[in-house]
């Protein structure tokens, strides 16, 4: 019959023991919580911060984590370490998402809200992805300028030819307004300055001067001088956004920041489901906001309709 021998440990190796299980539980409390989904805004502006709440509520949970950084930490202090642990990363914003296109390995999904526009952000092109634009359907637009000023028939774009996104806009318009509307365009990019394209769009007697979010069209200087040329010559303006309305377009729409996280958590769900099924990489606003400038309709002689006023979420009023 064999015999085993146990002995129990002495003081020394007790001390050995617990100072081993104590050097693992400080590299085990050192490492980074998991994180299933990294949301990534492209700055603390007000709308990503609320479209960011919006998402971690709806998508935190006991099984999946949820963090939020900044792009412009991740550029510098590097994107290996804050996406380890996660298998998606959700971009808020067109800086973030046209970033994130870029650096992201393979292997890591990105999905995006709150972006402007898809095709100039690089979004189409290269690795898969999926998001959600500000981008209202242009059938609901032109019901809106519709309803706005019943008696327009004339849409007036500006646009630029030597892009793509400019040249789909316009394609888009034509091919969206009734058979009995007319759409006339200038090309800005095909004139001088931007002033130049715009006095030529306003001497077409158009209607309604009808503007897309392309930033790179529409910077300060060119929405300030389009305002200005529309007062003088009483032509009221669409305006893609409520920013834009509040400065002097007659009126436009918006997004609310929490619906956009709404149809992200929705579209992350489908994609979690069966990726496949999901058709469309880019989808439209489902929701949005109708904002409207009583102070210009007055001063160019236009009278809102008293139902859109009363279903806008932003009315600019003058002081009383």
């Amino acid at each position: 019959m064999t015999h085993r021998c146990f002995s129990f440990p002495g003081r020394d190796d007790v001390w050995r023991i617990a100072l081993r299980v104590g050097i693992l539980l400080v590299l085990f409390l050192a490492t980074p919580s998991r994180a299933d989904i990294v949301i990534v805004k492209s700055s603390d502006a007000d709308p990503y911060q609320q479209a960011d709440a919006a998402l971690e509520k709806l998508l935190a949970g006991p099984d999946v984590k949820v963090r939020a950084v900044l792009v412009k930490q991740l550029a510098e202090s590097g994107i290996g370490t804050a996406i380890s642990t996660t298998d998606t990363v959700i971009a808020i914003g067109t800086p973030a998402a046209s970033w994130l296109h870029n650096q992201l390995p393979e292997g890591v999904e990105l999905v995006y809200c709150m972006v402007t526009n898809a095709q100039d952000a690089g979004l189409l092109k290269g690795s898969d992805c999926w998001g959600i634009t500000t981008d209202v359907p242009i059938s609901d637009q032109i019901k809106l300028i519709g309803e706005a000023l019943p008696k327009a028939r004339t849409i007036g774009i500006l646009y630029r030819s030597d892009v793509p996104a400019g040249v789909e806009d316009v394609k888009a318009m034509k091919q969206a307004v009734p058979a009995d509307w007319h759409v006339e365009t200038v090309a800005a990019n095909e004139h001088k300055t931007v002033s130049e394209a715009i006095d030529a769009l306003t001497q077409k007697n158009v209607d309604v001067i009808w503007t897309a979010a392309d930033l790179k069209l529409y910077d300060a200087a060119s929405v300030q001088a389009l305002l200005l040329a529309a007062l003088r010559s009483k032509t009221p303006v669409w305006g893609f956004s409520p920013a834009f309305v509040r400065a002097g377009a007659l009126v436009g729409v918006g997004v609310d920041p929490r619906s956009q996280a709404s149809q992200t958590a929705d579209l992350i769900k489908q994609l979690k489901d069966n990726k496949q099924a999901v058709k469309n990489r880019v989808q439209s606003a489902s929701e949005y906001q109708i904002a409207v400038n009583l102070i210009v309709a007055d001063q160019i002689g236009v009278t809102i309709p008293d139902s859109m006023v009363k279903r806008a979420t932003f009315v600019f009023r003058g002081e009383k």
